[in-house]
């Protein structure tokens, strides 16, 4: 296993080559997962995992998890998964909302409850169906369902087929965060942010049925305040900032709010922090943090297929995660991760709770 610096993520990013996914051990796995926390981007470059292989690694991680799925469970306790068990009282919208998930995921182990992949996939099928999540073209700078106080902290994404002429770019925030001033600090600390999703916004090609599931993942309730800054699952305290997905900030008025906004978004996009992963080959596995970085792709999409894992990093850590450093926000994840990691899914145990009595108020 041979580990090198990427150039273009502050301190962080890291590429690991030579890793044969076939004759691995489950601690040698790990070990390369507390070095993914650590970084926040990490590249495997020339995996060769099928599917099933994929999902088999990244569930040792930590949980597959996707806040539209948890809300279902909770809405419909006795639902199954399938398609068809769907019952007369659901709700039209959850239904068509369904039929889209469903036809853009995969489940790859054949006994798994769960859909724990999505297709990010350009095209419709024979039916006029499309055949999965983001149409073609670029995705512009975003973090999954940033507009959710229970958001999950981790993706992952393999690089299929026909990846060679597009990218996957990453953004991190926490060395922009380290050296502003002392003061800009404080301002930055005290920033609540406004959260609001705009179809179109960061995939202008999606149809009405995805923009659904996307508003649901990323911002299932509109004006939902969060705090700019937020720390990653390591630790690492930095921006929780999507541009696409924030309208405002808390006490300012709009044309204060976009000058700000605009000066640190100008101050982020820059070479220092940014590096874009173009494809040299299909089987590049991407790991990223969630939190406290962004992501895009950029490059031509035409056949392109990549399979996105979400999930939490519960198994490789030894607490609870907390990612908010100031009330009301802590007791609200609180509630909103018990809500979410709903007593129906399955594995629910291997998830770590956090408690709010041992949070200061």
């Amino acid at each position: 296993m041979k580990i090198t610096e990427i150039k273009g993520c502050g301190r962080f990013g890291v590429f690991i080559d030579d890793v044969d996914f076939y004759d691995m051990s489950e601690d040698q796995w790990m070990e390369i997962g507390q070095i993914h926390l650590d970084s926040l981007v990490t590249i495997i470059r020339d995996t060769g995992l099928e599917k099933y292989e994929y999902v088999k690694y990244m569930n040792k991680w930590g949980l597959s998890r996707m806040t539209f799925q948890s809300g279902l469970a909770e809405r419909y306790p006795n639902w199954d998964g399938h398609l068809e068990t769907i019952t007369e009282d659901w709700n039209p919208e959850d239904v068509e909302s369904v039929k889209t998930f469903l036809g853009i995921s995969e489940k790859p182990n054949p006994i798994s409850p769960q859909y724990e992949i999505i297709r990010v996939q350009g095209g419709k099928d024979d039916h006029g169906n499309p055949k999965g999540m983001f149409a073609d073209g670029e995705l512009l700078w975003h973090s999954n369902e940033s507009g959710n106080i229970a958001f999950t902290p981790g993706v992952a994404l393999l690089a299929y087929e026909n990846t060679t002429k597009s990218c996957t770019g990453f953004l991190t925030t926490v060395d922009y965060y380290e050296s502003v001033s002392d003061s800009f600090r404080r301002e930055l600390d005290q920033m609540i942010l406004i959260h609001n999703f705009i179809p179109g916004k960061i995939n202008p090609g999606l149809n009405g049925a995805q923009d659904n599931v996307m508003y649901k993942n990323m911002v299932p309730v509109a004006d939902t305040k969060m705090p700019m800054v937020i720390r990653s699952p390591a630790g690492h305290a930095g921006l929780h900032y999507s541009f696409n997905t924030v309208t405002g900030i808390e006490g300012m008025s709009d044309k204060e709010a976009k000058k700000v906004l605009m000066r640190i978004k100008k101050e982020l996009e820059v070479e220092e922090y940014i590096y874009d992963h173009w494809y040299k080959q299909d089987g590049d596995l991407c790991l990223f943090d969630n939190s406290v970085t962004q992501h895009r792709r950029l490059g031509e999409t035409d056949g392109r297929l990549c399979l996105r894992y979400q999930y939490d990093f519960s198994n490789l850590q030894t607490d609870p995660w907390m990612p908010y450093f100031q009330q009301p926000y802590i007791n609200l994840y609180c509630d909103e991760i018990d809500r979410v990691m709903n007593p129906s899914l399955p594995n629910r145990q291997e998830f770590k709770l956090p408690n709010k009595n041992n949070y200061s108020r």
